[in-house]
């Protein structure tokens, strides 16, 4: 690909091929206002949904797409009504997750004592809760496993082919907030009692590889005086000490884990308004072995990278993205931290204030890759480019109905290349969901 001081990047290779959808748009109403938490997508292609019915009264729902037995479940049984349950505290969408099998893992706070100071998790004991079942269509195991509880604000889960999970959150005790962690070594196994892994500390981000390898991104400080810090837990269940990143305050940071081990931050900096600030991105890589490697700069966007931001293979390829103006631009990295030249994948885009966030990415084990962003017209529309491993990039589909603009969105990659769309208007009485594949599957060619 060629880049010149005059032209700059060029646009990505592309090909002659489109994502096509899987049976129509399926729209769930909603009796009172709901949020829309994650999607998963199954080897299968199907798309499991998770949300939260009226964040006042609180209940957990699921649902397969295509439906299947029992849809929608509530996996926690219907709330009390002085009770509520909630999928987050702080904006984590990372709800829903599988091993290879298929057996899901679904994580929730309960606030089992009802509102002890009012509806926030500042003033509200909340119980981390979990359940399992058995691939989509399945029911949710009938007694979810209480990790903890206490103020909770932020979470993670992470789970591995083998079923080995990690459950992270942070919780507030007096004035002080720390970093608790609960382990299952398999699929099956039980969750071990919560473990203190870290005082006066604020999650960032979690992952789990394929030897059941974890590693914790969290900060300690604020503002100018935040600094950024990485742990990794062994398979033997040893944390090592906490390893301080390069950079300063006001960086923002994103966190993605490599199956082969690898995992990758990348910190930008932004300014109290979240505007980004020029000279400051960086990603840090860190080998299978745990080392960590000397920072790399990257173009300042212009306009900031965006929700989810980066991305890794099996083999640690990682996948980033930004916007620089109107134009959104990707770039890839090679397995071992390499990054390539960066290109454009969609020009003049004129973002839409009311959709959030305005563009995602996801990057399955195979090298799969799908970008989805928000676009203003008429009416703003989410449109999506995906990359088969080897190959170039689909033309752009429009996700969304014309008469469905979107407020809110999420994304899932699956293993096999299937993809999922999940939206809900403004009005959050309802939401819709899109599935999509290559329409040609044939592989080969080069990245």
């Amino acid at each position: 690909m060629r880049e010149t001081a005059d032209q700059g990047p060029a646009p990505c290779p592309s090909e002659p091929k489109r994502l096509r959808r899987l049976g129509e748009t399926v729209t769930h109403r909603l009796p009172v206002y709901g949020t829309l938490d994650d999607v998963f997508v199954s080897r299968t292609g199907t798309a499991t949904v998770a949300w939260t019915v009226s964040l006042d009264a609180g209940e957990v729902r699921t649902m397969d797409v295509p439906a299947g037995p029992g849809d929608p479940q509530s996996p926690a049984g219907p709330p009390d009504p002085e009770h509520r349950q909630v999928f987050h505290g702080s904006g984590f969408h990372n709800v829903l997750a599988a091993d290879a099998a298929g057996v899901q893992t679904l994580v929730w706070f309960s606030d089992g004592l009802g509102y002890t100071g009012g509806p926030s998790q500042f003033n509200e004991i909340f119980e981390v809760t979990v359940a399992d079942r058995g691939p989509a269509g399945g029911a949710w195991s009938s007694s979810p496993a209480v990790l903890g509880a206490g103020f909770v604000s932020s979470h993670a889960l992470a789970v591995n082919p083998s079923g080995a999970a990690l459950m992270s959150w942070d919780q507030f005790e007096g004035r002080r907030q720390r970093l608790y962690t609960s382990y299952r070594p398999a699929a099956g196994a039980g969750w071990a009692p919560a473990e203190l892994v870290a005082k006066d500390a604020s999650l960032q981000g979690a992952g789990i590889d394929d030897a059941g390898r974890v590693v914790l991104l969290f900060s300690r400080g604020i503002n100018a005086r935040e600094r950024l810090y990485a742990v990794r837990r062994t398979v033997e269940g040893g944390w090592g000490s906490p390893e301080r990143l390069p950079g300063g305050g006001f960086l923002g940071h994103d966190l993605t884990v490599s199956p082969n081990g690898s995992a990758v931050v990348l910190r930008d900096r932004t300014g109290y308004e979240g505007d980004p600030m020029p000279g400051s991105q960086f990603t840090v890589r860190m080998t299978p072995s745990g080392r960590w490697q000397s920072p790399v700069r990257h173009p300042a966007p212009s306009d900031g990278f965006f929700w989810n931001p980066v991305g890794t293979d099996a083999n640690g390829r990682a996948l980033m993205g930004w916007w620089d103006g109107g134009h959104l631009l990707v770039r890839w990295s090679r397995p071992d931290g390499e990054w390539r030249r960066p290109c454009i994948l969609a020009v003049g885009v004129t973002r839409p204030r009311s959709v959030n966030p305005d563009a995602q990415l996801a990057v399955n084990r195979r090298g799969d890759a799908l970008v989805v962003w928000a676009a203003k017209g008429e009416k703003a529309q989410l449109r999506a480019r995906y990359k088969q491993a080897g190959r170039g990039w689909t033309a752009p589909l429009n996700v969304t109905r014309e008469g469905s603009p979107p407020a809110d969105y999420t994304i899932a990659l699956g293993d096999s290349g299937h993809a999922a769309v999940g939206w809900m208007p403004r009005s959050g009485r309802q939401f819709h969901v899109l599935r999509a594949e290559l329409a040609d599957t044939d592989s080969g060619g080069r990245r």
